[in-house]
């Protein structure tokens, strides 16, 4: 067993020689003894896994596992051997999806493309599909101050005087291999709808005709992008998703970890966020002391049900669903007389119709959707469990929020009524 001391139950592990005299080290793979010092040549040899992979398998924090000079290492872009071989259409499609996705970096000499350790299979195929132009496959490990551990960064990484110049190829099957890689890096599935987060809007646009042109399937634009000129889109309707990933299908199987979320289903889970807002209100035509404008601090339980995500662990982002609910609701409500917000509202602000004009805003970006519960006060509140997003679009708005903002509103025939009123009053003035 390797050399270590107990804290509160745990062990420790040092490598340190400096500090304990030389210990060596053990593989828990290969149980073989090693010098002070743990690296990955020797688990890719032993076991195919990274360093990182190893101290997740055997839940030991890297700290112990690294020896100083390990940390904080300076990649030096001189030791890349720039290859003879030029770019292929395969590279240039790699990185055309890439770019759209915003996934190749800068930093100091070298460009990069990073993803998380989960991810690590989708990242060795980039480097298998790029090595040809130079990239290599690094992990490196620092020391960050905030969380005072030390982390690991998975990337493949080639001097930037190496990268090729950024080429778009226009033909049916570049594009898809394109959108294949691009959807592979950001597409998140939804209930069965997908979303992709364009980091530009330009991309977004081209990509929306081009689909839209050539295969018939549709992308609605949403208004909430986590990127300042960005724009999220979300394929229309299930049949959209089923019909672009059917498209995609041969691409997207090709690419590891895309392919177990974009075609196995894992367990269902559901998540709440919890919100608040302030506002005041009143109710039309009530006769108890309701009619007055009143106010108070309104808090609000959003469940979203949905398979969880294999390559994050999550049913979605709980900073996605809190900006959602925050950009599309509380920043529209809170300190605002709900009677004045929208008609749907004007004249029943009641919980109840509160939940179903809330459902209606927030179901087009949360299709796992399950459930809302809003409190007036800690005694009184509604819970609400509207139409699936699939629902929504074959049958509209619901007919309670619709009386005064429909159409047909002063179109029934008993309207004449108050036309033959207002001429006779006309005529008694008169």
């Amino acid at each position: 067993m390797p050399t270590g001391f107990f804290l509160t139950g745990t062990i420790f592990l040092y490598n340190e020689p400096h500090r304990f005299g030389g210990i060596r080290m053990q593989c828990n793979e290969c149980n073989k003894e090693l010098g002070n010092q743990l690296d990955n040549e020797h688990l890719y040899a032993c076991c195919g896994l990274t360093l990182q992979e190893y101290a997740l398998r055997h839940h030991l924090p890297l700290d112990l596992l690294l020896h100083a000079d390990q940390v904080n290492q300076q990649d030096d872009a001189a030791s890349y051997i720039k290859p003879n071989n030029s770019s292929n259409q395969q590279v240039q499609d790699v990185l055309a999806g890439l770019y759209m996705a915003d996934a190749i970096k800068k930093q100091g000499d070298f460009t990069f493309i990073t993803l998380g350790i989960r991810r690590l299979e989708q990242l060795l195929w980039y480097q298998q599909a790029l090595q040809v132009i130079g990239f290599q496959f690094k992990q490196e490990y620092f020391y960050e101050n905030e969380s005072h551990r030390v982390l690991a960064r998975n990337s493949i990484k080639v001097p930037t005087s190496f990268l090729p110049p950024r080429i778009v190829n226009s033909s049916d099957e570049s594009f898809l291999q394109q959108i294949a890689v691009l959807i592979g890096h950001i597409g998140e599935l939804h209930t069965g709808y997908l979303f992709i987060d364009f980091p530009n809007t330009n991309d977004a646009q081209r990509v929306e005709s081009e689909l839209a042109n050539k295969y018939q399937i549709r992308l609605a634009p949403l208004d909430v992008s986590e990127h300042e000129k960005g724009q999220l889109m979300r394929c229309e309707t299930l049949e959209d998703t089923s019909r672009l990933i059917s498209l995609l299908s041969e691409y997207l199987q090709d690419i590891p970890n895309a392919c177990e979320r974009f075609f196995e289903q894992h367990e269902e889970a559901i998540v709440v966020k919890e919100l608040v807002f302030d506002s005041a209100h009143f109710i039309t035509d009530h006769p108890d002391k309701c009619v007055n404008l009143h106010g108070g601090r309104y808090a609000m339980n959003v469940k979203v049900k949905d398979h969880i995500d294999p390559l994050t662990g999550f049913v979605l982002d709980y900073g996605y669903l809190k900006r959602i609910a925050k950009e599309k609701i509380v920043n529209v409500l809170d300190h605002h007389n709900l009677n004045y917000v929208a008609a749907e509202l004007s004249w029943r602000s009641s919980t109840e119709l509160l939940n179903i004009f809330i459902w209606e805003k927030l179901i087009e970006y949360l299709p796992g959707l399950t459930e809302l519960q809003i409190y007036e006060t800690s005694q009184s509140h509604c819970t609400y469990v509207g139409p699936s997003l699939d629902e929504l679009q074959k049958k509209g708005q619901s007919a309670l929020l619709r009386y005064f903002v429909s159409d047909e509103l002063g179109k029934s025939k008993l309207r004449y009524i108050l036309s033959q009123s207002s001429q006779r009053r006309l005529k008694i003035i008169g």
